[in-house]
């Protein structure tokens, strides 16, 4: 047992010793204003099929642990490097290791900590429960919300992984930042789409982030609208003022392979399932699987104009799935001046 410390400073000071400089803690509910603003989004229709139907899954803490009395969120930075973004490219969250393995890798050393010094109870979320991340990282202090709805720090802007931990331990909360956009609106005007409907929503339909992700057919206006993205969408967060002075993340983790970064067109277009699980399926895009990806590939290709990617399109094998988007890259090329 450790001793001398408050809990919470003591759960600081391990977290340190494990590489986390993000920690906060606040209490396990929400807010009035957070929940009004949840039902308003969903009266908007902003919420895309990755979000649940229904607000109490989101707001009852007690459905995950009945005593549950507080939550503790980490933010694990992520930026490495500039992407090419003249060619088609992967965001920078999709680059180096699954980030929901890694952040949950560190959750569970801290769950670990918990139930090893104060006998707690625990259980961890990184992004793939109704749990809302962004609102527990703003509550326990971790950053302050920007206009496009990303969760900004201080030191990393916007480019960092969120997970948080629900345990029955009381610790002492942190302090919520304000908000420091003040009048910039930049990414507001920057989104290609408009998906960002007004301060602090977004139509999370519209975003390019999720048609990277839509498993549905993409109509040509969300072709086109791609561009060159592969998976993922960074430009309302590349104008963000705070993330022009973000730090380098030094999370060896989140360091990407050339595989990543200088996508190989024919190779990933022809890529055998073993060699796409050894490389594509251990990042964070992976999950969406290889033919997703390889649209969304095709679609990049058919917008970049390069008609040195013809011959790359004309010779793949065409199935069900992809012929359609084929076509359209090749229309699109062969029209190309």
């Amino acid at each position: 047992m450790v001793y001398n410390l408050s809990i919470k400073n003591q759960i600081i000071e391990f977290s340190k010793s494990i590489g986390i400089e993000y920690i906060g803690f606040c209490r396990a509910e929400y807010t009035d204003n957070f929940i009004q603003r949840l039902n308003y989004s969903y009266n908007k229709n902003y919420n895309c099929e990755f979000q649940t139907t229904e607000i109490k899954e989101r707001i009852n803490v007690k459905e995950y642990m009945e005593d549950a009395k507080t939550f503790i969120s980490i933010a694990l930075p992520y930026k490495t490097i500039e992407t090419n973004k003249s060619k088609p490219y992967f965001s920078k969250s999709s680059l180096g290791k699954d980030y929901h393995i890694v952040v949950k890798n560190k959750l569970k050393l801290i769950e670990d900590f918990l139930q090893n010094n104060y006998n707690a109870k625990t259980i961890s979320f990184v992004d793939t429960s109704p749990m809302h991340d962004r609102e527990i990282a703003y509550m326990c202090g971790i950053g302050f919300y920007g206009k496009n709805s990303t969760l900004i720090t201080e030191k990393y802007g916007s480019y960092v992984f969120l997970g948080e931990i629900l345990t029955n331990i009381y610790i002492e909360p942190s302090t919520p930042m304000s908000s420091l956009c003040g009048s910039c609106d930049r990414c507001l005007k920057a989104c290609p789409v408009g998906a960002i409907k007004e301060d602090y929503f977004i139509d999370a339909n519209k975003c390019l982030s999720y048609i990277t992700q839509k498993k549905d057919d993409l109509s040509e206006q969300e072709q086109t609208k791609l561009g060159l993205r592969v998976y993922g969408c960074d430009t309302c967060q590349d104008v963000c003022p705070f993330n022009h002075k973000a730090q380098i993340s030094n999370i060896e983790d989140f360091l990407p392979d050339d595989w990543n970064i200088n996508i190989n067109e024919d190779n990933f277009l022809n890529i055998s399932n073993s060699k796409f699980n050894k490389t594509f399926k251990t990042t964070s895009a992976g999950w969406r699987g290889k033919k997703v990806l390889q649209r969304n590939l095709i679609i990049a290709m058919g917008n970049s104009g390069k008609k040195e990617y013809l011959d790359i399109l004309k010779r793949l094998n065409k199935n069900e799935y992809l012929e359609k988007y084929i076509k359209n890259a090749i229309k699109k090329l062969e029209v190309k001046k």
